[in-house]
């Protein structure tokens, strides 16, 4: 039953190790049909990776809309995210440490 549940979690279940390049990937390609049920199954039970995912999305999104870019942030805005990324890196690397 052991070998069971290891070839399941092989299969079915990313790591966060596994899951932020394929976030990140899924950005800029189409994901197979397995590899978007596999990192929508993570996202559903990670709340780190949600973040990450949330913010690179983010991240991208003001990178290509060169106008938003140009106008610039607030300070205040500037401030949350910076604070944002710095928590869910600090997450991320608790959470990776716990695997």
């Amino acid at each position: 039953m052991h070998t069971t549940t290891n070839v399941f979690k092989r299969q079915f279940i990313l790591t966060c190790k596994e899951a932020t390049p394929l976030a990140s990937r899924s950005l800029d390609e189409s994901l197979t049909l397995h590899d978007q049920l596999l990192l929508k199954w993570h996202l559903l039970i990670c709340q780190s990776c949600t973040t990450y995912f949330s913010q690179i999305k983010l991240i991208r999104k003001i990178i290509r809309d060169k106008s938003g870019a140009t106008m610039g942030l607030s300070d205040e805005a500037r401030k949350r995210i910076a604070q944002a990324l710095s928590d869910a890196e600090a997450a991320m690397t608790l959470n990776n440490s716990h695997q």
